[in-house]
């Protein structure tokens, strides 16, 4: 162990692959003057300052950029560290930028493997690569956001690659046999209760003796009842069966096959038996077809690793995800990439840099902070934050290992020192002080312009507000501060309103879970709230442990479950939301920082939980680019963490003005003596409503008004501002004032100047100014009936802007009404029957009539008059006309119904008819013995219904009829009923039938007849002996002629469901049948008829 822990800076040698005599890097590529050469010679390590110093001044790198990127191109282990802002990203895509170059790849390196820790930091790198025009790229991994990327991804690149035929066929051969052992395994289902299916084939070939007797049961096989068995013995048995009692075990009942004299524990054993045998060989079959299923699937999978090699093998960089290395390690291992590079290396796990080496490697630069966020474990416990942990630092990084010689060997680092993203001094001197002593500020950040609206561009808001009380599971997981939040959603619509309106002006950053909840639920309301996929994940995780424990959860409905899915809302300001260990690698011109841990509500100090890690506390503090704001309790901070709290506050404390204290000052950047310090969220709509203060804009237009609005700073340059004063201007041509708003468009001049007289000599009466200027360009509104030129008809056409009206254009939109040889008029319009009678000289220029005079329409389109011809089915025709030709099968739902169903077939298709029970039945005459669908074989009762309606009264309908409604009560019926003309015969009203005397026959379409009438209507001495007085005899023979459908006298509706009548409905509904099925079948006859014939003649040709 004493060996391990002492740090000895080991030499570290030049990649392999360089050491090849004379080997130079070409940098050409880096200079910004494509035709400078520059020349790096990695042998002679005396060179390298100069070369460093010459990259910095040809190219856009600075100077300790330049040195990063030398030492890393000749150390075969290169460890770049990289502070905040300080452009890591940039010098790693340099260096591919140089590993790429044409002139270096003639070492054959093979492709660069590419790791980054997040699938977004991994996207940002390979779209840096596409901008410097480097494209021959693969992304391993389908969790690509990028739609730049989406296009390079393995599985994209697969199913766009050319396949040969013969791994074509391979793939498919492949596939189909899957599928085939698939089905098979699908239809081994055992049972607890097997199934005929099941066993017949195992008794067959095992059993044959028992297999005989379950398919060729005879009487000898069942047990005998007292009685000798009758012909229809099996039914005999069942009825007289009873049960055998005896239990002999198994040994017994495979020697004796009669199985239907068993008891059924007997039964039971048996079948049990038999069902291990079946279970056994079931399972040696299934052992057969995995093992087939994985030797199948693993030559697919070779074939599409065959495939995937290859694609890996002709690019340039493969990139990937820390996870994505781990579960592709053996694709990776079989590319053998000679050359690694991972940013963030930091951020990764020792194990996940190890497990993408291979023997091949020869060159492997790694990329980031060890004082930035450490890899994530999932037991706090066995990390560097913990003091159990200490001894085990499993989130310490190969690349902190190796830095800090920490039970390793040390290796030598380059540091980057320049940022170029922390406003100079206020910002980066808050991780300068306290962790980058070296730091070295760019010249830009010294160029930012201050936070508008706020006095201090860095600023440290204090409060005392304690923490929510923790008695949710939300809090036992994390923490939330209500104070904090409120405070964070206003001063966010506050930098709004002061123009910080583009996505990437304001981030809001927070350590826990818990408060990134309750702020976005709160500015989801008012603002486009887009965060992480991992805090998606992380919070969706949270929810679902709550899920039991909590009923009633608000924001909820707030969880975003998609990557990068922001809030849906009907505003365009955008703000971005993230916990803090979520935004490493990103930044924002503004970033508002809640840190939640506070005093508890008895007012003791409490722990600031994980803001005591420095690396976390430095990711925080190195965000923002112009302006910073904190909210929290600056005392417990500084109490709670010595090492980077305490300076930080104390720097804020100390500055002049200090940048700390209890409220957020703000400042109107119009009139800056207007100043407030907010320490209530409420009190920001208070002081400046609108960004600004409550003073008058008077901010002079271009129109020459002064702003009227109170002083706003969302829009400076007052581009969507309206000036509401009257217009100044006067129309150019009249002279007369614009009566419009200032910022309305004057257009044309509405000044009234009373009747305008048009060429056309009618009047305008209250005419415009406009309208006398422009009188060629109006159009008259009268209206002038002309005769067309072609046709007899007339028509009114609007007088236009001439002395005259022409009609040689103008088509006759009127009927033509012409007599058709069907005999009816022509629907068609006239315009269109005129192009059809076109002289036949005339007939090349159909569709164009010119120059002929009136003349007769003698060619016409097709008539368009409905048929309406009554089908043999009872439907109406509406088919256009076809006179001469048979109406074509009727296209309508099928009708035919009865009380047990109703066909729910097209009505050109033959009906199945109803095998039910006739329910047609009655004490007089008893009942039909038919099925539903057969003509009725029983006589017709004439006598009364005895039953009774509901309001009590008798039931005037016929015996064996189901009742009427109560509509249809003598007693109670309506007047509407009451109007109806039941007696066809002698034209008697319903209130005047005497109905004591007469029977009622009501239609299913609602009107109601006597039974004489309907009777009569029916033509009931067709089908029975005896007359309507004397009543029906006997029964006659059915017609052989087929009937016409029966129909209500009044609506012409079809009469169906009426029991007296069945005979009559059921004979011409089987007419109908026979007429469909006749017409069907000699359709497809004559189809097939005609194939026939086709093929006959392909045969003698």
């Amino acid at each position: 162990l004493d060996d391990l822990n002492r740090e000895s800076e080991i030499e570290v040698d030049n990649p392999f692959y360089t050491r090849a005599p004379e080997f130079q890097f070409d940098l050409s590529v880096l200079c910004k003057n494509k035709e400078q050469s520059l020349k790096l010679n990695v042998a002679d390590a005396s060179t390298h300052d100069e070369v460093a110093i010459n990259v910095a001044n040809y190219s856009k790198l600075d100077e300790t950029q330049a040195k990063a990127l030398i030492f890393a191109l000749t150390r075969e282990i290169a460890l770049i560290e990289g502070p905040p802002g300080t452009g890591k990203t940039v010098v790693g895509v340099e260096i591919m930028k140089v590993l790429l170059a044409k002139e270096n790849r003639r070492t054959q390196i093979g492709p660069i493997l590419t790791i980054c820790f997040t699938n977004h930091a991994l996207d940002q790198f390979l779209e840096h690569l596409l901008d410097e025009n480097i494209k021959n790229i693969v992304r391993l991994g389908a969790r690509t956001k990028s739609e730049r990327i989406k296009d390079f991804n393995l599985e994209v690149l697969s199913k766009n690659h050319a396949h040969n035929n013969k791994m074509s066929y391979l793939i498919a051969k492949l596939h189909s046999e899957l599928e085939s052992i698939e089905d098979a395994v699908n239809d081994m289902t055992i049972r607890r209760w097997m199934k005929w299916d099941d066993i017949r084939e195992y008794l067959m070939i095992e059993e044959n003796s028992f297999y005989k007797k379950f398919t060729r049961v005879t009487s000898s096989d069942l047990p005998k009842s007292d009685d000798e068995l009758q012909i229809d013995y099996t039914t005999q048995w069942i009825e007289d069966y009873n049960e055998p009692k005896s239990d002999r075990p198994l040994s017994v009942l495979l020697n004796d096959y009669s199985i239907w004299q068993m008891s059924i524990s007997e039964r039971h054993r048996l079948h049990d038996y038999w069902r291990v045998k079946v279970h056994n060989e079931f399972v040696e079959k299934s052992s057969k077809l995995q093992k087939r299923h994985e030797k199948k699937r693993k030559e697919l999978n070779n074939i599409y690793d065959i495939e995937s090699r290859q694609i890996l093998l002709e690019s340039d960089v493969i990139g990937v995800t820390t996870n994505g290395a781990a579960k592709y390690q053996d694709l990776i291992r079989s590319i053998d990439p000679k050359i690694i590079i991972c940013e963030e290396a930091g951020e990764v796990l020792e194990a996940h840099i190890l497990s993408a080496l291979t023997p091949s490697t020869q060159h492997l630069i790694l990329i980031g902070d060890h004082n930035q966020l450490r890899p994530h474990i999932s037991t706090f416990s066995l990390g560097m934050d913990s003091k159990t942990g200490r001894n085990y630092q499993l989130d310490k990084s190969l690349f902190e290992r190796l830095v800090n010689g920490d039970r390793a060997s040390k290796v030598e680092k380059s540091q980057l020192l320049t940022q170029r993203r922390m406003r100079k001094g206020e910002i980066s001197d808050l991780i300068r002080y306290t962790l980058y002593p070296n730091l070295i500020d760019g010249e830009n950040t010294a160029k930012y312009p201050n936070v508008c609206g706020a006095q201090h561009n860095v600023y440290f808001i204090d409060h005392r507000h304690p923490e929510d009380n923790s008695d949710s599971d939300l809090a036992i997981q994390s923490h939330v501060n209500t104070y904090e939040v409120k405070m964070v959603v206003e001063m966010v619509k506050y930098f709004v309103r002061n123009g910080y309106t583009k996505p990437e002006d304001i981030a809001v950053l927070t350590p826990y879970l818990g408060q990134m909840m309750k702020i976005k639920e709160a500015l989801a309301k008012s603002f486009v709230v887009v965060i992480d996929e991992r805090d998606a994940q992380n919070i969706i995780e949270m929810e679902e442990e709550q899920k039991e424990n909590e009923s009633n959860k608000k924001g909820k409905d707030s969880i975003v479950k998609n990557t990068n899915v922001a809030t849906t809302k009907s505003l365009n300001h955008q703000v971005t939301l993230r916990t803090v260990d979520n935004f490493q690698g990103e930044e924002a011109n503004i970033v508002i920082v809640s840190l939640v841990r506070n005093v508890s509500k008895s007012g003791d100090y409490d722990s600031i939980g994980f803001l005591k890690s420095s690396n976390r506390s430095n990711v925080l503090l190195s965000r923002a680019r112009e302006g910073m704001y904190l909210i929290g309790n600056s005392e417990m901070m500084a109490t709670k963490s010595e090492d980077v709290w305490a300076p930080v506050i104390n720097m804020l404390k100390t500055r002049n003005p200090p940048q700390i204290g209890f409220g957020m000052p703000i400042v109107c950047n119009q009139h800056p003596d207007y100043k407030n310090i907010i320490t209530e969220s409420e009190q920001f709509e208070r002081f400046s409503p609108d960004g600004g203060c409550y003073k008058k804009c008077q901010f002079m237009l271009n129109c020459g008004h002064a702003c009227t609005y109170k002083c706003h700073s969302d829009d400076p340059k007052h581009i969507g501002i309206k000036c509401f004063q009257p217009c100044r201007k006067l129309q150019p041509d009249c002279s007369h004032p614009c009566p419009k708003q200032c910022f309305e468009t004057c257009g044309r001049c509405n000044h009234l100047i009373g009747k305008v007289k048009l060429p056309c000599n009618h009047e305008i009466q209250n005419g415009r100014c406009w309208q006398n200027q422009d009188k060629e360009t109006l159009y008259c509104k009268e209206l002038v009936t002309k005769k067309l030129l072609n046709c007899e008809h007339y028509k009114e056409i609007r007088v236009r802007n001439f002395l005259y009206t022409s009609v040689k254009n103008v088509e006759c939109r009127e009927k033509c009404k012409e007599l058709l040889k069907c005999g009816h008029e022509c629907l068609n319009e006239c315009s269109e029957c005129q192009k059809y009678s076109i002289l036949p000289e005339n007939s090349k220029n159909e569709n164009k009539v010119e120059n002929i005079k009136e003349f007769k329409r003698n060619q016409h389109g097709k008539c368009k008059h409905i048929c309406e011809r009554l089908l043999f089915c009872g439907h109406i025709c509406k088919q256009y006309c076809h006179e001469g030709n048979d109406c074509p099968p009727c296209e309508n739902k099928c009708t035919v119904s009865c009380e047990h169903a109703a066909c729910n077939k097209n009505c050109a298709e033959p009906c199945v008819v109803c095998a039910e029970k006739c329910l047609w039945k009655c004490k007089h005459q008893g009942k039909c013995e038919l099925s539903c669908g057969a003509p009725c074989y029983r006589l017709p009762c004439n006598k009364r219904c005895d039953k009774k309606f509901e309001c009590g009264h008798r039931c005037a309908g016929i015996c064996g009829e189901t009742c009427p409604s109560n509509d249809f009560c003598v007693n109670c019926a309506s007047e509407k009923v009451k109007d109806q003309v039941p007696d066809v015969i002698m034209g008697t009203k319903f209130s005047e039938i005497d109905w004591n005397e007469e029977r009622m026959v009501v239609l299913s379409c609602g009107h109601v007849y006597t039974m004489e009438t309907m009777d009569m209507l029916v033509k009931m001495e067709e089908y029975y002996e005896g007359s309507i007085e004397r009543g029906w005899t006997s029964i006659k023979a059915l017609p052989t002629s087929s009937k016409d459908i029966i129909k209500c006298p009044a609506c012409r509706a079809p009469v169906k469901n009426i029991r007296r009548y069945g005979r009559i409905i059921n004979k011409y509904t089987l007419d109908v049948q026979n007429k469909k099925f006749l017409n069907k079948y000699s359709h497809e006859l004559n189809e097939i008829t005609k194939q026939v014939i086709i093929h006959e003649e392909e045969m003698r040709n």
